[in-house]
């Protein structure tokens, strides 16, 4: 019987899967050493953090789910007005009534490159957590892991 599935990011090396980051060492390791484990393998082309990406979205998902206001009431919303507010935009474009509008970078490969989004999401994390009060991202994290 198997136990519940756990997403573990690496990488190959040789013959060897190795951990990509500390998380995932020690998510591997809580598993017995000689214990068989079913591994599904999906890979990606460009660096990026797995694991910051699903925090990133979590933390959207988390901050509309306290539906605070109108505003902030969908994860999209959230999202959006999280790229607004850190900048991350990738130009802008006047309305027929002459009003100006940003238009936010995407997240996607494509788009952006590993450090410019690393320091996005390091940011918006830190910003959605004062928003719920808690200054340690860590400590959100941790929040976040738990829903």
């Amino acid at each position: 019987m198997w136990q519940t599935m756990t997403d573990i990011c690496g990488m190959r090396r040789g013959k060897s899967l190795i951990p990509y980051s500390e998380e995932d060492a020690q998510a591997l390791c809580a598993y017995p050493e000689i214990q068989f484990l079913r591994i599904k393998v999906a890979g990606a082309k460009k660096e990026r953090s797995y694991r910051e990406l699903c925090f990133y979205f979590s933390s959207c998902t988390y901050i509309a789910s306290l539906n605070r206001n109108e505003n902030m009431n969908t994860k999209t919303k959230v999202d959006h007005l999280t790229k607004l507010k850190c900048g991350f935009v990738e130009g802008t474009v006047f309305d027929e009534n002459g009003l100006l509008h940003w238009i936010p970078k995407s997240l996607s490969y494509l788009n952006c490159d590993h450090p410019e989004a690393h320091g996005f999401i390091k940011q918006a994390l830190e910003d959605h957590a004062a928003l719920v009060g808690i200054f340690d991202v860590d400590e959100y994290k941790k929040l976040l892991e738990g829903l």
